[in-house]
């Protein structure tokens, strides 16, 4: 009987993971999707569409306030009806965006594609999330969740160098056609599981309602707040939009050396990220120092890649060394969401981790927009070519001063953070507060 029972515990764990490994599957494109564009095609479009970097720059934003924005709404819903099933719904989404995306002849229709993919993938994270922490014991969140991450940001890797090799050799419209295949692929996969293998239904709470009062009104929160839309928005900006472009017009790198650096910094943060839960696990599930670390390593890595910036050309050695430490910093992110779920109502775990998502990729749009008007202000003396639109290093290290002085604030933010050391402190400060 015994035996029985542990058979069929062991079985349905089996089960359980194979639908968590099919669900990273997709997860894996929404994080291609979100590094690709603009980055690693930035001068394709920019001349193809004839367009500026303003325009560019806002096809990157538009998804993100898009992504971001949906964050929270993403989070009731995958409370409310279970991780699984909103997946699957923004799955689809995203792949018909994906699909008719290299297909689009004019900027609205890019926009419109690009919009359809944001909002699909708006539900990967977070799906992710809810499953983990329903499935998994709670001890083991962050540890899980930077495997999922490293898996996920597996995807970005190929949006960087593999993908600048497909465009070389195939054009960027049937590199971007295939991938938008494969996802087809990947979705229909996860339908084909989630009818073999059955879960029981999600119970109905009230989550359009639940505890959202809380966790805005919740001053821990917002000091975890802070660093992760900061830091995130730092690393995205670089990883994701105006890294690559930055190292061909400021730093002497050709297009195949830039994205090579890019795949680089991706991969750095994908294996510290995968280590950043263990490490928090061995020092006794303590996330402060290692939050504190990473904000700290942000302000040298800008220092650094500034005082490169100031120097002549040909230094994309050293930049990419910058990109590199940029790259580790941000691998305190599932230690910060950890840190937000653990301060907040256990049972609004995708809720409070999707406002922290939402708002630190509405703080990444923000900046991309940015980024892309300081380029702007300097076209006059930017250097026009068939194939670029080369801006010159000063615009550069406009960018690189502001967010200097946005990390300086999560630095200082960083140090008020409560340390919960892997538990949910939210009800014993709730105690507290109501004896006192």
């Amino acid at each position: 009987m015994i035996a029985t029972l542990i058979f069929q515990q062991a079985r349905q764990k089996r089960r359980e993971l194979i639908m968590l490994a099919g669900m990273i599957a997709l997860y894996f494109f929404s994080y291609f999707q979100r590094v690709a564009v603009p980055g690693t095609v930035f001068n394709e479009l920019q001349v193809d569409f004839n367009a500026s970097a303003v325009a560019i720059t806002t096809l990157g934003a538009l998804f993100l306030y898009v992504y971001g924005s949906w964050q929270i709404f993403a989070g009731l819903l995958a409370d409310r009806f279970g991780g699984l099933r909103m997946l699957l719904i923004g799955g689809l989404l995203m792949t018909v965006g994906a699909l008719i995306f290299p297909l689009a002849r004019s900027l609205p229709l890019l926009y419109t594609t690009r919009v359809l993919v944001a909002f699909g993938a708006s539900f990967m994270y977070i799906s992710l999330i809810k499953e983990i922490d329903t499935l998994f014991d709670r001890r083991h969140f962050a540890m899980l969740l930077s495997v999922t991450l490293f898996f996920g940001y597996s995807g970005g890797l190929f949006g960087t160098l593999p993908l600048e090799r497909a465009v070389d050799w195939f054009g960027w419209r049937a590199s971007f056609l295939g991938v938008g295949l494969l996802t087809a692929g990947v979705l229909l996969g996860n339908v084909w599981l989630m009818k073999r293998i059955r879960r029981p239904e999600p119970p109905h709470r009230r989550a359009l309602r639940l505890f959202i009062k809380d966790i805005i009104q919740n001053r821990c929160g917002w000091y975890i707040i802070v660093p992760s839309a900061i830091n995130f928005s730092i690393y995205f900006l670089f990883q994701a939009s105006i890294g690559k472009k930055m190292l061909s017009d400021a730093c002497g790198a050709n297009s195949a050396q830039a994205a090579a650096i890019m795949f680089g910094m991706l991969l750095t943060t994908m294996v510290f990220t995968s280590l950043s839960g263990f490490l928090s696990r061995l020092i006794g599930n303590r996330r402060k120092p290692l939050i504190i670390g990473g904000t700290s390593l942000t302000l040298g890595a800008l220092t650094f890649m500034l005082w490169v910036l100031a120097h002549p050309s040909d230094t994309a050695g050293l930049m990419a060394a910058g990109c590199v430490l940029l790259g580790i910093s941000v691998s305190i992110s599932p230690l910060l969401t950890s840190t937000m779920k653990e301060v907040n109502p256990e049972e609004a775990a995708a809720t409070s981790v999707g406002l922290i998502n939402c708002l630190s990729y509405l703080c990444v749009a923000a900046t991309t927009n940015l980024a892309g008007m300081a380029m702007d202000a300097f076209r006059e003396q930017a250097v026009v070519t068939t194939q670029a639109i080369i801006y010159p290093a000063s615009a550069y290290r406009m960018i690189l001063l502001g967010c200097l002085i946005a990390a300086a604030a999560s630095w200082i933010s960083s140090l008020f953070i409560s340390e919960t050391r892997g538990l949910c402190t939210y009800r014993q400060r709730l105690r507290l507060r109501l004896r006192f």
